[in-house]
């Protein structure tokens, strides 16, 4: 028998058309009975983002084409990404329990779905798991037998699934800066104090509102309470917002990387036998991946936006 998706999905989506297509292509082939658009608004005074905005909005209306109940989130100004997608997710998960993210720029692989959506099922109830996300930093060098998927402290915010359960401890007051000393002594998620040294900076920059980000603080909720998140043994989605046009992602590095390879996963999913971090694979990744690659995104941004600046590069 052949597998139908019923869990809602969420679609996150700014000023990118072109690329918003790329995305509700995918949704369209699986054609989930319910979907949530999350549109952000224009920033004042910006006409060339109002035009884009106003054309995404337009595309997704338009790419609906299946029976389903779909309703859109139409913001009149610009809230940004910390903002947008957090308020736009308390917005979703008061309408239902559990959902499929997705923003403009990531492309899913079709298994993608099936993926997060049984894992959702499978965890729905187990307060110990926080997100189910679909992209992978892992060197597949680093696998060994047959399941799946495996357990990170980690959070991959490119195509995941969460439940209300678990949104319900983001940070929404912004209290758990005061209590990251606590955090860190108790060190649920094992880390080192060179990883804590290093999370420490990018929590400090995101509360301080230098980094327009929601994902750090959503780390740190699910720290703080103990829950780890669940990444598939490949990559399942492919970010194509690379370009001038992106919030956060501009590095080359990055596009380069191969985890920009979304492939296709088996199913039925092998399950691993119990629930626990893979604290070795984690610190290969801290290592390979946000020690590296996250690490220079703080000297490229100074330079990035000062260039910017000299060239009048409109940025989100």
């Amino acid at each position: 028998m052949s597998w139908a998706l019923q869990t809602p999905v969420s679609l996150f989506f700014y000023r990118r058309p072109a690329h918003l297509r790329q995305v509700m292509e995918k949704i369209r082939e699986l054609r989930p009975p319910v979907l949530f658009g999350i549109s952000d608004g224009p920033k004042t005074g910006d006409s060339q983002a109002l035009t884009a905005v106003e054309e995404s909005r337009r595309v997704f209306r338009q790419m609906v084409d299946w029976p389903c109940r779909w309703e859109i989130l139409e913001r009149q100004q610009n809230l940004g990404s910390y903002l947008s997608v957090s308020k736009g997710l308390d917005w979703v998960l008061e309408r239902v329990g559990e959902t499929i993210i997705l923003e403009d720029d990531t492309v899913p692989n079709s298994s993608f779905f099936r993926f997060v959506a049984e894992c959702l099922e499978t965890y729905r109830e187990n307060p110990t798991v926080g997100a189910v996300c679909g992209n992978n930093y892992d060197d597949p060098a680093d696998w060994s037998g047959q399941t799946s998927y495996r357990f990170t402290r980690y959070h991959h915010s490119w195509g995941w699934g969460t439940w209300a359960r678990a949104w319900h401890h983001f940070d929404r007051e912004e209290k758990l800066l005061a209590e990251l000393p606590a955090i860190k002594k108790e060190n649920k998620m094992r880390l080192s104090r060179k990883e804590w040294r290093y999370w420490d900076r990018c929590f400090h920059r995101t509360y301080a509102r230098k980094l327009d980000a929601w994902d750090y603080r959503w780390t740190l909720s699910l720290w703080k309470n103990g829950m780890v998140c669940v990444i598939p043994r490949i990559n399942l989605v492919r970010n194509i917002g690379f370009d001038a046009l992106g919030t956060h992602t501009l590095e080359t590095d990055f596009a380069a990387h191969h985890m920009h390879e979304a492939r296709s996963i088996d199913f039925p999913l092998h399950h691993p036998p119990r629930i626990g971090v893979d604290i070795e694979k984690d610190r290969k990744v801290f290592a390979r991946h946000y020690q590296v690659l996250e690490g220079r995104r703080n000297a490229w941004q100074k330079l990035r936006d000062a260039l910017g600046r000299l060239l009048g590069v409109k940025r989100r």
